[in-house]
Parts: structure tokens; C-alpha cells; sequence
């Protein structure tokens, strides 16, 4: 069974009980990820999901990005068959990626475009700003414009990401 963080009642019902609404209420989840979570049980089975654990849903004007572990352990067909279904079901374009590293998060994001580098810039008041290059031939490739990806880049992260072109 796929690890989630609300009920299966809560979640085939959307009435949720005080423990998954306070979820909901201290902003950890919203209801975009009672939604996600919803269509994912619908394809656990078709999937065989059930070593994979939902992490968060992120949402853009342009597509949801969904943060999973135990994705990658599914074959490559699969796993962008469950893309094509989920984005059915929830109506958006969806890109599922597993939840690592921000190195890992954003070479997942980015594809299927390639990355020149990525790297970590130390800033004087004591923050740091990973920067990420990808080439000027690459940017027809990325699944979205690079102002949007780095919008949600942050968001994923946690930290600030720069992307160059």
C-alpha cells in the first residue's frame, strides 16, 4: 500500500477528519494534495505503487510537480505512462520526480534538456544561490520557460536557485 499522508477515508470522501484537516490547516499539505493523492490510488494498483511514498505536490500555472519516493524504482515506461495518466485525471501537465537532493530534484526538472553545471554561490551576507547553467540550444527542451522552473525550483528546494542561460 502506497504511503500517504491523509486516510484513505479522508482522502475517497474529501471530508477530512481532525487529523488530516490539521494537515490542511497548518499548511504542511494543501488540497491540491488531497487531489494528487486521490488519482494516485486510482493508479496504485495499475502501478504497483506500492513501495512508493507521497511526499508534497507543487503547483504552477503551467504544470503540477509531484515529490515521490521510491519512483525511480519503477521501470522508465512506467513511470512516464503514470505521468501521461495522472495529468489525465487531475486535468494539468504533470512531472513526478523523486524526492533527493537539490542537485538530483533539479536534473530531474529540467529534463529532458541537458544541464552544463550546476553550483553554489557563496553570496557576503552569508546566504547561498545554487546556479544552475543549462546551454541556449537546451532552453526549447525544458518542459516549461526558466522563469517558471526556477519559481518552483525554490519552492521544491527550499533555497534559492538561479537558473542561466
Amino acid at each position: 500500500m502506497m504511503k500517504k499522508p491523509f486516510c484513505d477515508f479522508c482522502i475517497r470522501t474529501k471530508v477530512l477528519c481532525p487529523k488530516c484537516q490539521g494537515l490542511i490547516d497548518s499548511g504542511e499539505y494543501s488540497w491540491l494534495d488531497v487531489d494528487v493523492v486521490d488519482a494516485l490510488m486510482k493508479l496504485e494498483k495499475k502501478y504497483n505503487l506500492n513501495d512508493v511514498e507521497y511526499v508534497r505536490a507543487y503547483e504552477t500555472d503551467a504544470f503540477i510537480v509531484v515529490v515521490v519516493r521510491g519512483f525511480r524504482r519503477l521501470p522508465k515506461g512506467a513511470q512516464m505512462q503514470l505521468e501521461k495518466d495522472l495529468a489525465a485525471a487531475l486535468g494539468r501537465n504533470v512531472k513526478i520526480v523523486e524526492k533527493g537532493s537539490a542537485n538530483e530534484i533539479i536534473a530531474q526538472l529540467v529534463s529532458p534538456a541537458k544541464l552544463l553545471t550546476i553550483s553554489t554561490s557563496w553570496l557576503p551576507d552569508g546566504t547561498s544561490e545554487t546556479v544552475v547553467k543549462i546551454p541556449s540550444r537546451e532552453i526549447r527542451r525544458l518542459p516549461v520557460r526558466p522563469e517558471k522552473l526556477q519559481e518552483v525550483l525554490n519552492r521544491i528546494v527550499g533555497s534559492t536557485i538561479k537558473i542561466d542561460v
